[in-house]
């Protein structure tokens, strides 16, 4: 993967063809698609073109750069078919596909025969007066391996961002033979030499992202509006495009920069194999009507990537934390998730600036809304958790405090837990305002973890095995706004138990510093959930 300090440096727009075509959204500056016919593919990082090695006939020869010479091993028929489209060697008509048919970052692009399978579709996405050529089976885009500038570098996939070695020019075969004059990585000063993009080990100051629109987005309540990090709010995408996806390899490529964009999800998108799809910031991501579906997958709105990892290990930490770059002002609204392979929301390494909402979470592998390792400022509001057994995390581990205190700042309001099982939430080193949320849960409402403060105010608790389970020292507020029948809590039942047993409060926490009516507590569910009442309106 390109490093995150490039996918945030002026990010070209994205144009999605196919159903974004469908949907009416032009771009001025986008490129056309290219229509089915016979190209020179020249990449915009190098000025080389794509080719099949020494004119190769058999299967599993991986693809390559070299210098535009006009050969049939560099000429690509462009056909049609159901998902996107193909790419054929002129020479040896067999298909540019995905070895062994991997969604994993670094992946070699092959020639294979062809079979119609999604690893050999490809679909286009607009950069400018170039294309990204994104795989339609695990929406990660054609690349040159370690960005080279070089020929007979090999060619992979890798996750979609603004590098210019992800970045084609479609030339029509025939045509002069292009010229090998690349297109340079934008930076802040130009030079006459193509600025080759840092792979492994990134400056100590990070490049500056793309700050969105300022203030915040309308209903709005609760941490995600405080300033902080040099921002006044959470805003999302508001003052940029708006487009349309149907497919994850659309989804992918529309999320993964840092420009500005509401991205509205119709339909069903369902994952490719990848567990997590990487959110880039100052996005809206929203469903259209009541039925938008993310099935498999979750977000990670985590600027921490696969190149970070190369110089930085797997984790992100509080040593690394000014070496790259943070994602931020992101809005998370009126999807349903299901089946998510590990979490259906991930919100890691000091990212800040996040609202989901309106959303509805099911069953997951592990979490549906988890905040940790140093983010902050996030509001999860009206929301409905659907049988969900590990709701909520905030606080990654009792042992990760050195990264948690300080941070972790969110608000849980007027969310629905329907027949959920566990942490709404479970706090570790943070702060949690927890209020107006309707409580009908099978274990515990609030998990008592190490390090946490936790304000509760108007919340109804219907039933609950305890409303408290005490994992460490985090100190409660519990307010007399808040609404419960002891008869309905399992735990207040058994003989011999006090109250701290199953609503443990020492009423040390303060109330949060921002403006807001917490109201009384919701006798009845709130309207919460994906498809709710103007759920699907952009904020």
């Amino acid at each position: 993967m390109k490093s995150r300090f490039d996918r945030r440096a002026a990010a070209a727009t994205i144009a999605v063809i196919g159903a974004l075509a469908a949907s009416g959204w032009t771009a001025a500056s986008a490129a056309a698609a290219p229509a089915p016919g016979a190209y020179t593919l020249v990449n915009a990082g190098s000025g080389l073109c794509l080719e099949v090695p020494g004119a190769g006939t058999s299967d599993g020869v991986q693809l390559a750069q070299s210098a535009c010479d006009g050969d049939s091993s560099q000429t690509w028929n462009l056909t049609a078919v159901s998902g996107g489209l193909q790419l054929k060697a002129a020479h040896s008509g067999k298909c540019a596909g995905v070895k062994d048919a991997s969604t994993s970052a670094g992946k070699a692009v092959q020639q294979e025969a062809c079979s119609g399978a999604s690893s050999q579709t490809w679909q286009l996405t607009a950069a400018g007066a170039n294309h990204r050529v994104v795989n339609a089976n695990g929406g990660k885009c054609l690349n040159i391996k370690d960005n080279s500038t070089a020929s007979g570098a090999l060619v992979q996939q890798n996750s979609c961002d603004s590098a210019t070695s992800k970045q084609w020019k479609f030339v029509p075969a025939g045509s002069a033979t292009p010229t090998a004059t690349p297109t340079a990585t934008p930076t802040a000063t130009p030079t006459a030499t193509p600025t080759v993009t840092p792979t492994v080990t990134p400056t100590a100051t990070p490049t500056v992202t793309p700050t969105g629109s300022p203030g915040n987005a309308d209903g709005l309540v609760g941490f995600a509006t405080v300033a902080g990090y040099g921002r006044t709010g959470t805003s999302g995408g508001a003052g940029g495009e708006t487009v349309t996806v149907s497919s994850y390899a659309q989804l992918a490529a529309a999320v993964a920069d840092d420009t500005p964009r509401i991205v509205r999800v119709s339909g069903t998108i369902t994952g490719t194999g990848a567990k997590m799809l990487d959110v880039g910031s100052n996005k809206t991501i929203i469903g259209v009507g009541t039925n938008a579906t993310i099935s498999g997958f979750g977000f990670d709105v985590n600027g921490w990537g696969p190149d970070e990892v190369a110089w930085g290990g797997d984790l992100c930490s509080p040593a690394s934390k000014d070496r790259f770059t943070h994602t931020q002002n992101v809005i998370i609204r009126n999807l349903t998730f299901r089946n998510s392979a590990d979490d259906s929301v991930n919100v890691q390494c000091y990212s800040h600036h996040v609202w989901v909402d309106h959303n509805t979470f099911h069953t997951s592998t592990d979490g549906s809304v988890d905040v940790k390792r140093g983010s902050d400022l996030v509001t999860v509001s009206y929301n409905r958790f659907v049988a969900t057994d590990k709701s909520m995390l905030l606080g990654h581990s009792d042992g990760n405090g050195a990264q948690d205190r300080g941070y972790l700042r969110v608000t849980y309001h007027h969310n629905w837990f329907d027949g959920s099982n566990t942490r709404h939430p479970r706090v570790r080193f943070g702060y949690a305002h927890v209020f107006a949320n309707y409580v009908d849960v099978e274990d515990y409402f609030i998990g008592l973890g190490v390090g946490g403060q936790i304000y509760a105010e108007s919340n109804y608790v219907k039933g609950a095995k305890t409303i408290t389970e005490d994992f460490g020292d985090t100190r409660l507020t519990w307010t007399g706004s808040n609404f419960y029948d002891p008869a309905t809590i399992t735990r207040a039942q058994d003989g011999g138990k006090e109250q701290s047993d199953w609503l443990r409060a020492d009423g040390g926490v303060a109330a949060p510093p921002y403006a807001y009516s917490a109201g009384s507590a919701p006798s009845a569910p709130p309207a919460a959930g994906a498809g709710a009442a103007g759920a699907d309106r952009i904020p």
